[in-house]
């Protein structure tokens, strides 16, 4: 941490690859938002940030709608552009919306490189929701571009498979997670994003993989922690009880800006992701202690 309390990332002229693989290498945890435009991005990037998801969760947050599947790519691609316009040093990530990725290899290639000829600067790299079905799609477009692999909670596809629900509760959950991280790092991925699965299999899932490891709702000592923007400053309103994985910032002190509290807001959630004072407990799905034992005993016992 620097003397004026910004992380000494922040000096880095720009994030690339090389430099998040060493932030991993040197244990330094990859401090990352979900944001959707260019002020915002310009004050994540003031306040020392090192990653931005440019989300399909901008049709929640930004544009009022019920869930992410309307997003289309036209709105992906200028929400990117919005982003880059507030940064050029952080690394940023364009996700790849529903129906943009899952028809075919050759169709999920095309719509990848939208994000890195159509935005300028162009993405650093896109995201994919990943299960054992799109492992081609990771590998397709690795061969033209990054590309982050999102695997446990995939929100496009959680309406058919009940609701948001935390992954990593069963010993096939566990295989199956297992599996496709094994996988995605196979097939070319560059890192990998977890969403709501249990601390105790995302920390046997991240040791699976020498690629970075970020997670949302998905425990502590990951290489990098993702929280939506809006979350943070507490400008989405959730229907019902709130997710427990996320902590809002309160203003410490009087007189300020808008502008100012958003960037007191990021600089204090970089140095919490830093320091590993977030996430706490509190923000932690955890899996009790004989349903983990159970898990492994199983699965030792089938790998004999």
């Amino acid at each position: 941490m620097s003397s004026g309390g910004i992380p000494i990332q922040s000096k880095v002229k720009r994030v690339t690859i090389p430099v998040l693989q060493g932030m991993k290498k040197r244990e330094e945890v990859i401090s990352a938002l979900s944001i959707y435009d260019a002020q915002y991005a310009r004050l994540f990037d003031e306040a020392g940030g090192d990653l931005i998801i440019v989300g399909d969760s901008a049709a929640m947050a930004v544009q009022g709608r019920k869930d992410t599947r309307p997003m289309t790519m036209g709105e992906m691609i200028g929400f990117c552009s919005s982003v880059r316009r507030g940064t050029e040093r952080v690394f940023v990530v364009g996700d790849m919306p529903l129906g943009s990725y899952e028809i075919s290899d050759q169709e999920a290639v095309r719509n990848a490189l939208r994000f890195m000829q159509e935005v300028e600067p162009a993405c650093d790299a896109v995201k994919v929701e990943t299960n054992m079905a799109y492992v081609s799609r990771i590998k397709a477009i690795a061969d033209s571009c990054l590309v982050v692999a999102h695997i446990g909670l995939n929100p496009n596809k959680a309406a058919m498979l009940g609701g948001y629900r935390t992954q990593g509760k069963t010993k096939e959950s566990y295989e199956e997670l297992s599996r496709v991280i094994e996988a995605v790092q196979g097939a070319g991925a560059c890192m990998v994003l977890i969403e709501s699965v249990t601390e105790e299999i995302t920390q046997r899932l991240k040791g699976k993989v020498d690629i970075p490891v970020l997670g949302i709702a998905a425990g502590r000592n990951l290489d990098g922690q993702l929280v939506i923007s809006y979350d943070l400053l507490g400008l989405y309103q959730w229907p019902g009880n709130p997710p427990v994985h996320f902590e809002q910032y309160r203003t410490q002190r009087q007189g300020m800006t808008i502008g100012e509290a958003t960037l007191d807001a990021f600089k204090w959630y970089v140095r919490s992701v830093k320091d590993r004072s977030f996430p706490d407990d509190k923000h932690v799905h955890h899996l009790p202690e004989c349903e983990f034992k159970h898990i492994l005993e199983a699965n030792d016992t089938e790998s004999v």
